[in-house]
């Protein structure tokens, strides 16, 4: 299993950018900002232990050079419009 900082992880709809990698790994969860429309990293730190990393487990690695990434990250722009939607619906 070949992680490095940079690297992405997926659990789900939620993606994590890799910070740093030691005894756990330090990881930063990807956010979509409605008022830029442009997704950004939060400045919470998030921890996942490395034997939930992989495939088939907890978290899914994306490289990040992998252009199959960036079309996986536009994801969450679709979720939070979805989401935007269905609450302006319901109203």
């Amino acid at each position: 299993m070949d992680i490095k900082e940079g690297d992405y992880l997926q659990h789900g709809l939620n993606f994590y950018r890799i910070y740093n990698i030691g005894k756990d790994i330090v990881m930063n969860k990807i956010l979509y900002n409605p008022k830029t429309e442009r997704l950004q990293m939060s400045h919470q730190y998030s921890f996942a232990d490395l034997p939930e990393v992989g495939e088939g487990r907890f978290y899914t690695i994306l490289k990040g050079e992998d252009p199959d990434t960036k079309i996986r990250l536009e994801w969450i722009k679709r979720k939070y419009k979805l989401e935007k939607l269905n609450n302006i619906s319901e109203e």
